[in-house]
């Protein structure tokens, strides 16, 4: 046995492993956990020197693992104008107007991609002349989650977008009366203007990442899997890494954008970043999979049936954002390659979408072993779900994206819809690995909220939607730990405190299994640790 260099004792240690098992305390060695069981045999186990911690019947739970991260935006966010506390129209003016006056003309103004409109008593988006008021000199770019945008004229114009422009595949320039109202849905039309807007560069993504990190540890959270980079983000990662500004384990996703057109599926081609490249061993940040992009969000996916409601007349069962020839050119690339994908899907006609092209790849190459992953499959059905046990499919679902964006689906798809979005009950009981998340920063980061969500089916705007499709605590739980761990192939060393595993540890004020429900999701987190390596400790907590 290796020398115990760390024994954590006098605790409610919740190893979640397969029998279910509760320590008083565990030992650790290095990086790894050795044992756990009682404080008399974990105690014996200590060498000469080694660090005794009482725990002072604290909970210690495995490192709470985020499935659908965006850590890098959300560290980006902490810059942008802050809307989160707007409940008007006037409020958020008044914040734009207020960056303007400390911004050079010329420059941009952009926002934070948290918050909804549904906050707001006007219940919709600020209109570009209501922004032109606010800031008249400056491009303003309002981001509302990642599919929508706002922008004013002089945004606008830097983008080329004008009243004759034409809808993009996949893309909407919001009109009223013919006049473009500023709306922008959809990536493929806002990224004209966005991409206007100056990028960050390595220092700038570094910092974001350091700041993220510590705010992610001090939630309890030990890794994340983060979607859909390019390879100068994938680059700041690993620069954060040698500067010490990692304190979370980060699976780094590529980004792959198939497309619609003949012209799309050329580039994504021409784009496609073939085999995963050797990795050194160890460390926070290594690539996992490549991430694709299906249809939208609230009212940017792909439904069967047409919007309760709906920004897009032309458009009333909304737009995918891949074509099923161009998908399928990259789904079999991936496959030839051995890739794991993760596709975005939100809307039941995209996930319906997305299984064709993955059957249909299938049948010349088996994808289970390559743990291909359903993102969000939001409005998913039971006979969904059979489809993809039938592949052998992995998921990674967010239930705060139902609680910060609840009120947003009500309205587009009616209370009955909204009240099917993400089930989790059925995710954690389909047999499949299911790993929770919270797609920050367009939800709020903090597992535990996460986890309070997904058993209560609360939201911030629009109450309680779909409560029969809540899960225990126990199945939330699990869903942040072992089955996150299991969407990027690690469940045979984090998600569980067992023998050998990695101590990544979670050290929580009391039991998240026996406190009130509705205590839940503001428990104090009072340690966190990754490898043995304390990233975070509450002030004044021993």
């Amino acid at each position: 046995m290796q020398q115990v260099d760390q024994v954590w004792l006098g605790g409610v240690v919740r190893t979640l492993d397969d029998h279910d098992t509760v320590a008083e305390a565990v030992a650790l060695a290095g990086e790894r956990i050795v044992a756990t069981g009682s404080n008399r045999a974990m105690r014996a186990l200590a060498a000469p020197g080694a660090l005794l911690r009482d725990l002072r019947g604290r909970a210690v739970i495995p490192g709470l693992i985020d499935s659908h991260n965006h850590l890098l935006n959300t560290g980006l966010n902490l810059a942008a104008v802050d809307l989160s506390g707007a409940r008007t129209i006037a409020d958020v003016l008044a914040a734009i107007r207020a960056r303007a006056a400390v911004t050079a003309a010329g420059e941009w103004i952009v926002t934070s991609s948290r918050w909804h409109e549904s906050q707001l008593v006007e219940g919709r988006f600020p209109t570009r002349h209501e922004l032109d008021t606010a800031a008249p000199a400056c491009p303003v770019m309002v981001r509302r989650g990642g599919h929508n945008v706002v922008c004013n004229s002089p945004a606008l114009r830097a983008g080329g977008v004008d009243g004759g422009t034409p809808d993009p595949p996949g893309g909407t320039y919001v009109r009223r009366d013919g006049v473009l109202t500023g709306h922008i849905i959809g990536a493929p039309a806002y990224l004209r203007v966005a991409a206007k807007a100056p990028a960050p560069d390595e220092a700038a993504m570094v910092a974001a990442i350091r700041e993220a990190s510590a705010r992610y540890a001090a939630a309890g959270l030990t890794g994340v899997i983060e979607p859909g980079l390019s390879a100068d983000q994938i680059s700041a990662f690993r620069q954060a890494e040698r500067a010490g500004a990692l304190s979370v384990r980060a699976v780094l996703m590529q980004r792959a954008v198939p497309g619609v057109t003949v012209d799309d599926r050329r580039r994504a081609e021409a784009a496609w970043a073939g085999p995963l490249p050797a990795q050194p061993d160890g460390g926070l940040a290594r690539l996992g999979g490549v991430k694709i992009v299906a249809d939208g969000g609230v009212e940017t996916n792909y439904l069967r049936e047409p919007y309760a409601f709906s920004d897009d007349p032309a458009a009333p069962r909304g737009k995918p954002q891949v074509s099923l020839e161009n998908l399928t050119t990259v789904c079999r690339l991936a496959a030839r390659d051995g890739r794991q994908l993760g596709i975005h899907c939100v809307g039941d006609a995209a996930i319906d979408l997305v299984l064709d092209v993955f059957e249909d790849v299938n049948a010349g190459t088996p994808i289970a072993p390559l743990r291909w992953t359903l993102i969000h499959m939001t409005l998913a059905d039971e006979g969904q779900l059979a489809r993809a046990r039938r592949l052998g499919l992995v998921l990674a679902v967010q239930q705060p994206l139902v609680y910060a964006l609840g009120a947003g689906w009500v309205k587009y798809w009616g209370a009955e819809r909204a009240g099917r979005a993400s089930p989790m009950k059925l995710y954690a009981e389909s047999g499949l690995p299911a790993g929770g998340g919270s797609d920050s920063p367009v939800t709020p980061y903090q597992p535990l909220l996460g986890i309070w969500a997904t058993v209560t089916r609360a939201t911030e705007h629009a109450g309680v939607l779909g409560p029969e499709h809540g899960c225990t605590v126990s199945q939330a739980l699990r869903l942040y730990t072992r089955g996150s761990a299991a969407c990027s192939f690690d469940e045979r060393r984090r998600g569980q405190i067992a023998p050998g595993y990695l101590a990544d540890l979670t050290v929580l004020e009391s039991d998240p299994l026996t406190v009130p429900i509705d205590a839940l999701r503001d428990l104090p987190v009072h340690l966190t640790a990754v490898g043995g390596q304390v990233t975070y400790e509450r002030a004044g907590a021993w």
